[in-house]
């Protein structure tokens, strides 16, 4: 068990005395349409283009360096016509207006790469504005591109009759390498700056960086009052919360404007005696169990937070859980803390209560308390719990005599109920990672699985998924599910069905997730199709080697870390496809080759 010494005070004592006001400088959401060519607070804003949506197989990621820098690293495939991957950045049109070129400060590989130019006076199919330039392997140069000296290319090949490049028509900017060399490749950047202008901000950055470090250092009191979270500390210290020690954390700080938008009864309640757990439960619901950057953070669609629930993140509108994003990536010791305008609250009721107050769940509610499981789901038992919540209508689908004597028969109406009740909490994106769940009795089990159009539960359809609760998690479905068979199957009969139902259950699902990830990737919703596919391979994974062979299923699992080691979703996605891909080879040939 791990130790519980470090109190949440005092990892906010600490993230104070670092957060000076330069560090959290207000961000509006049109921030995120202004480039990002320093890479000081992250590397949001770039993303990868591959010579995938072509049908090469060269791949690219992005990542954060140290020191405030990109890492752009892949391979380059000649395969299936294919010998690009590029990064690149948008630019608000005018960006550039009244410069005559880049100056770029990289570290390479010794390989070829282009800087790579879009412009509004020239929107073309695989091209753009290019200079090709020389890297040095590890040693940081300064590459100089001239804006007149950009030739304008289209598939590799020069356009006659181009026009010159205006630089106030500039709209993106990138990094492509397209030397035709196979083989791995890394490319550091450590900044991207207009040509009359680079040593002037590089001199007048460091004085700036200079200054806010030596004003980090300050009492607690007037760093609190800088940066706006005087309040959230208040309250902090107040809930006397702890967590594991050396934990490295994302908290998403409410500054004191978003706390002064509640209810002034509702604050007094929550400094009380009475309010201590609530208020420790609304604490949780701001802090992540890992740090995450922003752009990590905007990759995402879902977080869980310490509450137990999920956060949703929306990255048009820069937020969390309806919180817009103010100020991100304020290092601290214990991780990371993003500044947000408002108080995230979480479900406070139990499954019990929500249940009891919401009409879709009449016949379900007078089924529990008949059957006397409310106890089982509500306020005084924390779970988690997982309710599959059968609707008014599912219920109605059951004859009404049928009905009747079900909800007069206690014990049968029990083991009914059970059947609906796992004693953990399960979300909807992690259904076929689970692959299967017990029961809450234990005597059954009911397995997730990619139906037509969607995920089932013992095949029932969802029809409302992830309702949290203060104790778990609920998912309306649309029917009611047997209790569990007290039939048994010999054994040699009932291993060689599962064997059979495995394997097939195995090639279902990649099937079905390469079917509906193809169209989501070349859309360019990539990371809904890496999601697909890591949902897709955790669940084969799950189901055994009955399923698939061990050096398949050694394969996937590869697969599934070295795609967790990757904030790019493009790469993740062509790194779950491969394995998939092979998987599917082996068994087809029935080869643990």
């Amino acid at each position: 068990m791990p130790q519980f010494t470090t109190s949440l005070a005092s990892m906010f004592a600490t993230l104070l005395v670092c957060a000076a006001s330069p560090v959290v400088a207000q961000q509006s959401p049109a921030s995120s349409r202004t480039s990002n060519l320093e890479f000081d607070s992250g590397t949001k804003g770039w993303q990868t283009v591959l010579d995938g949506v072509m049908g090469g197989l060269s791949t690219g990621r992005i990542a954060a360096g140290e020191g405030g820098t990109l890492r752009f690293t892949g391979e380059l495939s000649l395969e299936n016509n294919g010998g690009f991957s590029q990064i690149r950045t948008a630019v608000p049109e005018g960006t550039f207006a009244g410069t005559t070129g880049l100056v770029l400060r990289v570290k390479g590989d010794g390989r070829s790469y282009q800087c790579d130019i879009r412009s509004s006076q020239l929107r073309i199919m695989a091209g753009g504005y290019q200079s090709v330039f020389e890297t040095k392997a590890d040693e940081w140069i300064e590459v100089s591109v001239p804006f007149d000296q950009c030739v304008a290319n289209s598939f590799g090949q020069r356009m006659r009759n181009a026009p010159a490049l205006d630089a106030a028509s500039i709209e993106s900017v990138g990094i492509t390498l397209a030397d035709k060399k196979e083989g791995p490749f890394a490319i550091e950047i450590d900044w991207i700056r207009p040509k009359s202008a680079a040593a002037a901000d590089r001199a007048a950055q460091d004085s700036s960086r200079g200054s806010a470090q030596s004003s980090s250092a300050g009492s607690l009191a007037s760093v609190a009052t800088k940066a706006n979270l005087t309040t959230l500390l208040a309250l902090v210290k107040a809930a006397e919360i702890e967590f594991p020690k050396d934990a490295k954390l994302t908290i998403f700080a409410p500054t004191n404007e978003a706390f002064a938008k509640l209810p002034p009864e509702q604050v007094e309640f929550l400094t009380s005696a009475k309010g201590k757990s609530t208020l420790q439960a609304i604490l949780k619901h701001h802090v992540v169990a890992q740090p995450l950057e922003s752009s990590a953070l905007l990759d995402r669609r879902r977080l869980k937070a310490l509450s137990g629930q999920s956060l949703e993140v929306d990255p048009a509108a820069l937020s969390v859980d309806g919180a817009r994003l103010v100020a991100t990536d304020v290092a601290f010791d214990g991780g990371l803390v993003h500044v947000i305008d408002g108080v995230m609250l979480p479900e406070l009721r139990s499954i019990e209560e929500i249940v009891a107050k919401d009409e879709r769940f009449a016949t379900l509610r007078v089924a529990i308390d008949a059957a006397g499981l409310g106890p089982q789901l509500g306020a005084q038992n924390s779970g988690p719990w997982t309710l599959l919540a059968p609707s008014n209508e599912a219920f109605a689908a059951i004859p009404a005599d049928a009905l009747k004597t079900l909800l007069q028969d206690r014990p049968a109406l029990t083991a009914v109920l059970a059947a609906h009740v796992l004693p953990t909490a399960i979300r909807r994106e992690e259904m076929l990672a689970q692959g299967s769940a017990r029961t809450l009795m234990g005597d059954g089990t009911v397995e997730f699985a990619l139906s037509a159009d969607d995920i089932t539960v013992a095949g029932a359809r969802i029809l409302v998924a992830d309702i949290e609760a203060a104790n778990g998690v609920m998912h309306v479905i649309d029917r009611v599910l047997p209790a569990p068979s007290a039939a048994r199957a010999t054994p040699d009969a009932t291993a060689s069905s599962s064997r059979e139902q495995r394997a097939e259950r195995a090639a279902a699902i990649l099937e079905l997730a390469i079917e509906r990830g193809v169209p989501r990737f070349n859309a360019g919703d990539t990371a809904s199709c890496a999601a697909l596919y890591e949902l897709a391979i955790a669940s084969v994974v799950l189901l055994g080697e009955d399923a698939i062979s061990a050096n398949a299923k050694a394969d996937l699992s590869k697969a599934l870390e070295e795609g967790a080691a990757h904030q790019d979703a493009s790469e993740r996605a062509w790194i779950y496809r491969r394995a998939m891909d092979r998987a599917m080879e082996r068994m087809m040939t029935k080869s643990d080759a």
